[in-house]
């Protein structure tokens, strides 16, 4: 049975013996696991700081148990897992179709497991989250925030804007139908002229309303091809023809549910056509509450003690597994990534 280099590593990651380790790791057969165990027994400081994230494998090597040690092992390391998973196909019916399928999901998944390892380890910040591109502009005298999307033909509003610009009177209902992309939305009529201010100048356009959209405004493919816009993204700029440059908003600017910080569109984001009361703060407060408490204990402790065993707070965890809708091997890489703790690629 094969004991990778990742296993020990992930063993005497935080230990505070780097010599001990090295001696160790230039000693050891990394194909030979009782070599390790073996190791390990006759090495007290070493299972000294290995008792520290992992007790039950310390009490193994300690018993001599050489079968609850490996049990141990591969229930840390999902890799071990597979390694002892194909030692035990491998016994098997070379020609048993299941057999076959088992062994081709074991390789494909190590493989997506090293293709992951590349990119934390070469391109770490395809594990980070993108703002989206959102300017300010007027609609009418009313401020709106409008999502700049390159990717979307036509420029659109969501009923409740048009009604809070007073532009619903406007709109022309023979024009309705349905928006399809990635889902499919009623298109309530199409307002065929409208002014768009933007940084003091106008431009004109046209609106598809939708009946129900969570962003406010969306400036389509239309409106950009119309006044040759160029999304400058080494300025953080968009610009309109040769007249207007705006900036994109920062995230503390960007509605509600376009924060990276949490999805949350059930929420109001009017804050500037609304007066700031205190019912509508305590909604807010609300609903911030109500959203931590629920994500506090939907997700398996196994997910969160997979996280947290790796020197993340309890909190952490549940923060990342909701914006990772649950997935706790992206949580993690995540978490890794932001703290710039980037695992080395086994090799």
């Amino acid at each position: 049975m094969i004991l990778t280099e990742f296993t020990f590593t992930d063993l005497v990651r935080n230990g505070s013996m780097p010599e001990a380790a090295t001696t160790l790791r230039r000693n050891m057969d990394a194909r030979d696991p009782r070599q390790l165990f073996e190791m390990l027994r006759s090495n007290s400081e070493m299972l000294q700081q290995i008792r520290r994230n992992s007790p039950q494998l310390v009490d193994a090597i300690q018993r001599g148990d050489f079968n609850k040690f490996m049990e141990q092992i591969a229930a840390q390391s999902p890799e071990m897992q597979q390694r002892m998973e194909l030692d035990r196909l491998a016994s098997l019916d070379p020609f048993d179709p299941e057999v076959q399928r088992r062994i081709h999901d074991i390789i494909n998944m190590q493989n997506v497991q090293e293709n992951m390892e590349h990119a934390v380890e070469h391109a770490p910040e395809v594990f980070g989250h993108v703002a989206m591109l959102y300017i300010n502009c007027k609609v009418n005298g009313h401020v709106v925030k409008a999502f700049v999307d390159s990717g979307a033909q036509m420029t659109i509003m969501s009923k409740a804007c048009a009604e809070r610009c007073g532009i619903m009177r406007l709109v022309d209902r023979r024009f309705s139908g349905i928006a399809k992309g990635v889902g499919t939305q009623k298109i309530l009529g199409r307002i065929h002229l409208a002014q768009l201010e933007i940084e003091k100048n106008y431009f004109a356009t046209s609106l598809s309303v939708l009946e129900d959209q969570p962003m406010d405004m969306l400036l389509g493919l239309d409106m950009l091809r119309r006044h040759q816009c160029v999304l400058d993204l080494h300025k953080n700029i968009l610009r309109i023809g040769n007249v207007v440059e705006t900036s994109f908003l920062p995230e503390s600017e960007l509605p509600t549910h376009a924060r990276l910080s949490g999805n949350t569109p059930d929420v109001d984001d009017y804050e500037f056509d609304r007066p700031a009361d205190s019912h509508h703060e305590s909604r807010l407060e609300q609903s911030t509450t109500t959203t931590s408490t629920s994500t506090s204990s939907q997700f398996p402790e196994d997910s969160i003690k997979h996280i947290t065993k790796s020197g993340f707070t309890r909190e952490q965890a549940i923060e990342e597994l909701r914006l990772s809708n649950g997935d706790a091997t992206k949580a993690l890489v995540s978490l890794m990534t932001k703290s710039l703790s980037v695992p080395k690629r086994k090799r």
